[in-house]
Order: C-alpha cells, then sequence, then structure tokens
C-alpha cells in the first residue's frame, strides 16, 4: 500500500470549468442561451398571443412552474448539473481524449514513434 502521509495538503483538483470539457460547456451553454435569448425576442409577439387565452397562460404558467422548480430544488440542479456534465465529457472526448489510460496509452506511443525516428537516423 502506497505511504500517503508525505503527499502534499494542498493538492485540488481542476473544477469542472477548467478541464476541457468545461470550457466545451461554456462555449456550448453560451452557444443555448444566446439562441434562446434571439428566440424570445423574434417570437416574442407570438409567445405574447399564444399565453393571452386561458389555455395558453395555463401552458405558460406550468412550464415557468416547471423551470422554477428546477432552480429551486438542490437535487434537480444536482442532477441536471450532473447531466449536463456528462454529456459535455462525452462530446469533448469524441474530440480530445480526456481520460488518463487513454493520454498515457497516446503518450507512449509518442515516445515509441520518437525512439523509432531517432533509432534510423
Amino acid at each position: 500500500m502506497a505511504d500517503l502521509s508525505n503527499m502534499d495538503s494542498s493538492f485540488k483538483p481542476k473544477s469542472f470549468w477548467k478541464r476541457p470539457e468545461g470550457v466545451a460547456g461554456a462555449l456550448f451553454l453560451a452557444g443555448i442561451l444566446g439562441g434562446l435569448g434571439l428566440v424570445l425576442f423574434k417570437y416574442s409577439a407570438q409567445i405574447l398571443a399564444f399565453a393571452s387565452n386561458t389555455l395558453g397562460l395555463v401552458i405558460t404558467l406550468l412550464a415557468l412552474g416547471a423551470i422554477i422548480y428546477m432552480v429551486l430544488d438542490p437535487k434537480m440542479r444536482a442532477l441536471v448539473s450532473y447531466m449536463y456534465k456528462s454529456i459535455m465529457r462525452w462530446i469533448t472526448g469524441i474530440f480530445v481524449t480526456i481520460d488518463p489510460i487513454g493520454i498515457l496509452k497516446n503518450y507512449i506511443e509518442d515516445l515509441e514513434n520518437s525512439l523509432k525516428k531517432w533509432v534510423h537516423r
């Protein structure tokens, strides 16, 4: 078993937003918010017309209530947060190797290629 007594206690892992998947997540979130703002701006007249009748008002209030519930309930916030982080890790994993074993395998492969080039000189 490894001796962990002399490990640096000031070590803190990177937060989600400082990792590659966090950067992709921030860009994706900015795009979603920008698109949502554009849709709300462009279709505000239609949304107000929809909410002007009784059925439209009920549906609008139900949607607003669901959004407020998701924002205020800690368990729902955690669930949405975990789902968002998982999706962003999956999307980032398509473009970048983010698992530690995969990174080490790529590093070893690069070292082997460098060694082959050096030997054949």
